[in-house]
């Protein structure tokens, strides 16, 4: 993923109960994304945080990612927070593609 950061915090027992992405989250690196995030379903806490931030460049491509991730953890009863920290325009794009609040947007 070219300048893409993708972590992971797991716990005592090696579930995944941290996420976090950064960078250029766009169309271009969207494949490797997808491939990250389908690695982790399986190994889930209960509950996840899903953490956005110092991001370069976001685009619907990565808008559409998350939103299929988050309905799969629906689908398997995982509890999931999602953090954004967005500038005014990144906030914009949201807004414009009317996922405002089906993304639990916390500034």
């Amino acid at each position: 993923m070219e300048n893409v950061k993708f972590q992971i915090l797991a716990n005592e027992q090696g579930l995944i109960t941290n996420l976090s992405m950064s960078g250029l989250l766009v169309v271009e690196n969207a494949q490797q994304l997808k491939k990250e995030l389908v690695g982790t379903l399986n190994r889930l806490c209960d509950s996840v945080e899903i953490n956005i931030g110092e991001v370069d460049d976001i685009d619907l491509s990565f808008i559409q990612l998350i939103v299929a991730y988050t309905k799969q953890l629906d689908g398997k009863g995982n509890k999931f927070r999602l953090n954004w920290n967005l500038d005014d325009d990144q906030r914009l794009l949201f807004k414009n593609v009317g996922l405002s609040d089906e993304l639990f947007m916390n500034y």
